[in-house]
């Protein structure tokens, strides 16, 4: 997204190295998968679009865009006149269309429950019906204040993404990882809303196709990294789920029952070992796979996770 254009941060990560051996692993590419209104699998491809993008979204789809998250409004004063267009357009392409709110609520919780309100009767005036994705676009620009501390901002987008729950939309935060890391108290929005992070973090500027897993964001509750903001040449910014993502059923972005684990996703290829530390024959796990942990185990010293029934992974592998 980032429409301002103001910045973004750039990771300068170096290639990550094998844990068993590999010298070095190749960024894998996105899953081929069928396409759906209402659902993608995990590592799926998609796009945001604002007004400045055209409300016809079948160039988009027949380069491999699975969803598409529309722009329905800013502030209370804003709403997309493309946004209906493009919410139907991503339906008749077979994407999942999903939706984003530009915030200019600063810290106050407030502005953000008018915002929140506004956000909700946007989405549904442009078709985006309850059930579906509804984000906070939260950065610099158009008067809105980053600025103003870590918790105070955070308290504002959980009063936002409160309202957009109560609406029976599913919560989602948009930020950079920049901001994430500096300009709120992150830790406290996924407490309260798991696995709602929709971060941007770009490898390079310019094009890029498939995303580069070795520059993934390492943060917990990323449900959805934006990648780049030239997604195939097409000038738009190009996003993949970690996660399934679904418009129907329950929210990812709803605290987990308990006992359900918490999603993760391996930064290495890894080995698979029982309760005792030995390691299982023929089981390894590859990079950029998701798993379920349910919780920490010390085995023999070195930290594990536990990831099923008597099956452990080290806790090294995972971001």
């Amino acid at each position: 997204m980032f429409f301002k254009k103001r910045f973004i941060t750039k990771l300068a990560c170096v290639a990550i190295f094998s844990t068993i051996g590999i010298a070095a692993v190749k960024a894998q590419a996105p899953q081929t998968v069928q396409a759906s209104t209402t659902s993608v699998a995990a590592r799926s491809l998609g796009i945001d679009v604002a007004s400045y993008q055209s409300a016809d979204l079948s160039a988009h789809a027949r380069s491999g865009a699975k969803f598409a998250v529309v722009k329905v409004s800013e502030g209370t004063g804003y709403r997309n006149p493309k946004a209906s267009g493009q919410v139907a357009s991503a339906r008749r392409q077979n994407m999942m269309p999903m939706g984003y709110h530009f915030a200019t609520f600063s810290a106050s919780t407030s502005a953000a429950k008018r915002e929140a309100n506004y956000a909700i009767a946007s989405a549904k005036a442009v078709g985006l019906n309850p059930g579906s994705y509804l984000a906070c676009d939260y950065e610099s620009g158009d008067g809105n204040n980053i600025n103003m501390g870590k918790n105070p901002t955070a308290n504002a987008i959980i009063a936002f993404m409160k309202k957009v729950k109560d609406a029976g939309y599913k919560p989602l935060l948009y930020a950079s990882s920049s901001v994430l890391r500096n300009n709120i108290n992150t830790n406290k929005v996924v407490n309260a809303f798991p696995n709602s992070l929709w971060v941007a973090s770009y490898a390079i500027s310019g094009r890029i196709d498939n995303p580069n897993f070795n520059y993934f964001p390492s943060m917990n509750g990323v449900s959805i990294w934006q990648f780049t903001d030239n997604w195939r040449g097409l000038n738009v910014d190009g996003n993949i789920n970690v996660l399934p993502l679904s418009s129907s059923g329950n929210a990812v972005s709803q605290a987990p029952k308990k006992n359900t684990g918490k999603a993760r996703v391996l930064k290495h290829n890894a080995y698979v070992y029982d309760k005792n530390g030995k390691r299982k024959k023929h089981k390894v796990l590859k990079k950029n796979h998701s798993v379920t942990v349910h919780g920490k185990k010390t085995i023999h010293g070195k930290k594990y996770y536990k990831i099923g029934k008597n099956k452990y992974i080290k806790a090294a592998n995972l971001y």
